[in-house]
């Protein structure tokens, strides 16, 4: 039986468990990413072949997100984590064991990422579904935070010591590390305590609950709002970011080298903010505010990096604009969390992901497109204006406002956002 969570204690048995087995999967899995590039690279020489693979370990993941989201209310959570970590780090294994061992047709990496992705994206709706019933609400902000320490550490440490790790080991050797990091994350979540209430009836199928899913989550429009500008945002900041690195590499002063540094500081200016965060404990009345003073300042740093062309303002930009975008994430989950009732949860994580990650594919493809024929610094700056063209009208939006503050669940029926923390105007 799963013990009440207190708000006076987050990292609680369950929580700690929870956290430290994501933290060991996502370390592995950050540097499995750079490790395959390399692996791939060697064996065929070509990068359309690694751009298709590093596809293939993605794409499940986008396209069956609803799905998964669906299946995660209606199963059991700490069954649905158990399994989807154990699963991928059987495949990890068993793909290393069988390229070291000479018996692996190279054709065969295909099906092996397919499956991985596929498993992984039961994953994530299923454990942002869970934190509500581990955490309490007062303390869902600093959950999701040292979740996003986590996760964030871990790909700067992964991407950091990825390529030293490729030197020193054989790709296949790691493969069976990482595989084997998963195993272990699966084991330790057996024993995380998640409430499970056992349907009466399934008499609706999962395409119904699918259904039920867009329908929930288009009638709030607070919901609404967060999900789209979410999606929109994401692709104007993909065709953004993909382009810095042909910006770096091309402009003078510059070079690769830094490049690197520069993403360290946006990392390292996410880390601290999380940190913060997961130290503070927000008003609920305040999110808002925070959300809208958060965003005003990322698009000002944005826009300022896009012009300019002295290398240490990008770097100190870089660095706080890392600290912005975690204030951001971090109050989007949480809302979305206490917000969205616990039969919907799922669903409305599983759609949120295939939202915000479905159009990058396009967002990279058109960037290189437009970049072509615009150049690379203006494609740059006028990304990042349409992300602020599509942001700044929500942050004046009282609904919206009254959404982002909301303390409680909102019932699938409801049209109107409960006022428990009116938006006060700063």
């Amino acid at each position: 039986m799963t013990d009440k969570p207190t708000a006076n204690k987050l990292w609680n048995r369950d929580f700690v468990l929870l956290w430290q087995g994501q933290l060991v999967s996502d370390l592995g899995q950050a540097a499995f990413m750079v490790v395959l590039g390399f692996w791939v690279l060697d064996v065929t020489n070509s990068t359309a072949i690694m751009g298709i693979i590093l596809a293939c370990f993605t794409l499940p993941r986008v396209l069956f997100g609803p799905f998964a989201g669906v299946f995660a209310d209606r199963a059991n959570k700490r069954l649905l984590i158990v399994f989807s970590d154990l699963l991928r780090g059987i495949l990890f294994v068993g793909m290393g064991a069988l390229i070291l061992s000479n018996k692996f047709p190279f054709g065969l990496i295909y099906p092996f990422a397919l499956l991985i992705s596929f498993f992984g994206a039961f994953f994530t709706p299923a454990i942002n579904a869970a934190v509500p019933d581990i955490v309490h609400k007062d303390n869902l902000t600093r959950a999701n935070s040292a979740r996003g320490i986590s996760q964030t550490a871990s790909s700067l440490v992964g991407n950091s010591f990825g390529g030293v790790l490729y030197a020193v080991l054989a790709g296949p050797v790691f493969f069976v590390i990482n595989g084997v990091c998963f195993i272990y994350s699966a084991i330790t979540e057996v024993f995380i305590r998640i409430p499970y209430k056992k349907r009466t009836s399934e008499s609706r199928n999962i395409r119904q609950e699918m259904i039920e899913g867009f329908r929930y989550s288009w009638s709030i429009k607070g919901i609404k709002i967060l999900l789209m500008t979410g999606m929109f945002i994401n692709f104007f900041v993909t065709m953004g970011v993909t382009l810095l690195q042909p910006l770096f590499k091309n402009t003078e002063g510059f070079g690769v080298e830094r490049y690197g540094y520069t993403m360290g500081s946006l990392m390292l200016g996410a880390i601290l903010g999380m940190l913060i965060l997961s130290v503070w404990r927000m008003r609920s009345d305040r999110r808002f505010f925070f959300y809208k003073i958060s965003t005003y300042l990322m698009i000002v740093c944005m826009l300022i990096a896009g012009f300019t062309e002295s290398f240490g303002v990008i770097v100190v930009l870089a660095f706080f604009a890392g600290i912005f975008n975690s204030f951001i994430s971090v109050i989007t989950q949480t809302v979305l969390q206490i917000t969205v009732s616990q039969e919907n949860r799922g669903k409305v994580f599983g759609i949120q992901a295939t939202m915000y990650e479905g159009l990058s594919p396009l967002a990279m493809a058109l960037s290189g497109i437009v970049a072509h024929f615009a150049g690379v610094r203006p494609t740059i700056i006028g990304s990042f204006m349409l992300a602020a063209v599509i942001v700044i009208p929500t942050l004046f939006n009282k609904t919206f406002g009254n959404y982002m503050n909301s303390d409680c669940c909102i019932a699938a029926s409801s049209q109107a956002v409960p006022e428990t923390n009116p938006v006060n105007d700063v």
